[in-house]
């Protein structure tokens, strides 16, 4: 009888399993890099090559000099990228346009940031991201109108406006803002005050009182978004709480709330006297990044809080609610009075608006010149899509993902160098990942994996939009 009663819960359990959301992405990354080694033997012929190969990769990502701060900083656009297409498959939306809306963001950027000198750093930063995400924001939503105005499919219209971006992107560098007093051809250098900061320089960098003032700021925000979030939880769970008599009184009242109405504000106003008085002298005392030659620089902060905006705006807003209703059921939405073109265009917009912000911090923090070359091509904008397959479009798996494409990027060229392996076979593998990622019926019959029930659809559910 025992055994009788077990095996239902034990097979239940197997299935939640092999039905898990994240685990035919799992799969698909595995079996990538299994026939990623398998092309390395064949083509090599030895089996030694494939061990030299992944361990020279290991190595360049992780444990060379300044090995994981490069991979971290090749993580950077991926992460804002790809939050930037999960956005739009949210919505039911492919956009594959993030590569030109990435060049948008960071000819605006570079505009604002040449153009808006003799500002204070606390002001000039924030209004070139603002600049680079308005720039790709701008760009995406033209797509997004032509959908719903005449039908164009965004794929063709992201498509077609990639190569508009990438020529226009050419002809800006080369006229108007290309530096004259240079022999390559790119744009002349932004103001120091815009510059993305590198960790290394956040000691010199807070000497300034203003900047130090900003850095306040950004942690009593932060501050007051996490206590508030904290007594509003409490507050929910004392009102569901049974009531219990007062003392003295004889009548009914709710326990009451740990903390009160005003105390995110206090802590608030606390967390940033605290920051902006202590740490330029913290800092000055004990300050981890120290290496000069380190490019590490403050947009891997950015990446973080943009994942968790969008986890917010997707998962705990109206707005995205509608989106994600938009992208599941468009007649459902319809139904419940939700605008399909207000919902399409914000959804290019935000989407374009992240991919913008990643062209900003590869211009004002990463480019040696902190200028716009000619020859801009990254390619981060195609990974993207295969990053935000494979993290199931979740903001939090796509940090994950975006730092495995990262490393893989940063190192297969100590790889080249260690076996002789082409490091072109990361790009392989790559498409390998993609490939295996949009089609799930291939893992599902390679590892006998039974759907959750009969008749369920397979492939990228939700319009692209994944499960809400």
């Amino acid at each position: 009888m025992k055994t009788e009663s077990f095996a239902p819960r034990k097979w239940l359990a197997l299935s939640r399993l092999t039905n898990s959301a994240f685990l035919l992405p799992l799969l698909a990354l595995v079996t990538a890099l299994i026939l990623g080694a398998i092309i390395i033997w064949v083509t090599s012929g030895s089996i030694g090559t494939v061990f030299d190969a992944f361990g020279g990769l290991i190595r360049g990502a992780l444990f060379k000099e300044r090995g994981l701060s490069e991979s971290l900083i090749a993580t950077v656009p991926y992460v804002f990228l790809s939050l930037a297409v999960a956005v739009g498959f949210k919505a039911g939306l492919f956009n594959i346009g993030v590569e030109g809306q990435f060049y948008m963001g960071a000819i605006s950027a570079v505009f604002v940031g040449q153009l808006a000198t003799g500002l204070p750093a606390i002001i000039h930063l924030p209004l070139t991201l603002l600049a680079g995400a308005a720039g790709g924001a701008l760009w995406a939503a033209i797509p997004g109108y032509l959908k719903v105005r005449t039908g164009a499919h965004e794929v063709i219209t992201t498509i077609m406006l990639n190569y508009v971006a990438f020529r226009f992107t050419e002809l800006i560098i080369s006229g108007p803002l290309r530096d004259i007093h240079s022999t390559a051809v790119q744009t002349t250098r932004v103001a120091s005050s815009a510059e993305v900061w590198l960790l290394y320089e956040v000691p010199a960098r807070l000497q300034d009182p203003l900047n130090a003032f900003a850095v306040a700021l950004i942690a009593g925000f932060i501050a007051f978004l996490v206590s508030r979030t904290i007594r509003r939880r409490r507050e929910r769970i004392a009102a569901a709480a049974p009531m219990v008599l007062s003392v003295g009184r004889g009548k009914p009242t709710r326990a009451p709330g740990i903390l009160s109405r005003h105390s995110s504000l206090v802590t608030a106003i606390v967390a940033g006297v605290a920051t902006g008085v202590l740490l330029p002298i913290l800092t000055r005392l004990w300050w981890p990044f120290t290496d000069q030659y380190d490019r590490l620089h403050i947009g891997v902060l950015f990446a973080i809080a943009a994942a968790v905006a969008v986890w917010w705006l997707i998962g705990k807003t109206t707005i995205g609610f509608e989106l994600r209703t938009v992208g599941a059921n468009p007649n459902a939405a319809i139904y419940a009075g939700m605008s399909i073109t207000k919902n399409v265009v914000l959804a290019m917009a935000i989407s374009g608006a992240l991919a913008g912000i990643a062209g900003t911090i590869e211009v004002l923090g990463v480019s040696i010149c902190r200028c716009l070359p000619l020859f801009f091509s990254s390619g981060y904008g195609f990974d993207s899509i295969a990053i935000s397959l494979l993290a199931n479009n979740s903001p939090f798996g796509i940090l994950g993902v975006a730092f495995l494409f990262g490393a893989m990027r940063n190192g297969a060229d100590l790889m080249e160098l260690s076996s002789g392996v082409s490091k072109y076979i990361i790009s392989l593998m790559q498409a390998l990942i993609l490939l295996f990622v949009s089609a799930p019926p291939i893992i599902r019959w390679l590892y006998r994996i039974r759907t959750e029930q009969k008749g369920q659809r397979l492939g990228l559910p939700g319009s692209w939009g994944g499960k809400a």
